[in-house]
């Protein structure tokens, strides 16, 4: 797989790059493989070197989507990062972080994760984007991840 550079731009300007390995790209969709590196462990979801994430981009949608395989590919837990300015590129995939996250663990409850890490600056129209985005992620919940696991099947021939 060629390889592909996720920038993540946060709320304070600060920016993350990662590599990656681009699994599939069009101009408005596109999927990045990730190999965990280190342990992590987030409300409970157990992260080990090894491990792969799938991050799946809409540059038409308020999130991105990661899709943890953990395990030896045994179970799924799904991470969805609130964000915009979603930019997909063949060579690099930029977004803005916002924050606010939605982790779906093993069980599949649903945490809201980071809220209290917003500023307290935060414009009145991007905390109303925000809390848009979460009723959007929690009501339209089953039908995103079914499309998502459809779509990952599907474009990169991994079984999940």
């Amino acid at each position: 797989m060629p390889p592909c550079t996720e920038t993540k731009i946060l709320l304070s300007g600060e920016i993350h790059t990662y590599s990656c390995e681009l699994i599939y790209y069009s101009t408005d969709f596109g999927i990045l493989k990730y190999i965990i590196p280190r342990y992590y462990d987030l409300n409970g979801v157990k992260l080990t070197p090894g491990d792969i994430t799938y991050s799946l981009y809409w540059p038409s949608r308020p999130y991105t989507l990661y899709i943890w395989q953990l395990n030896d590919g045994k179970d799924l837990a799904y991470y969805f990062n609130i964000a915009d300015k979603i930019s997909l590129q063949p060579t690099e995939f930029v977004w803005r972080d916002l924050v606010v996250d939605i982790l779906i663990d093993l069980k599949k409850n649903i945490h809201i994760i980071d809220e209290d890490e917003l500023p307290p600056d935060l414009s009145p129209e991007l905390s109303r984007y925000i809390e848009s985005t979460k009723a959007l992620i929690i009501r339209e919940l089953n039908n995103i991840l079914r499309e998502s696991r459809t779509l990952l099947c599907k474009l990169s021939h991994v079984k999940l």
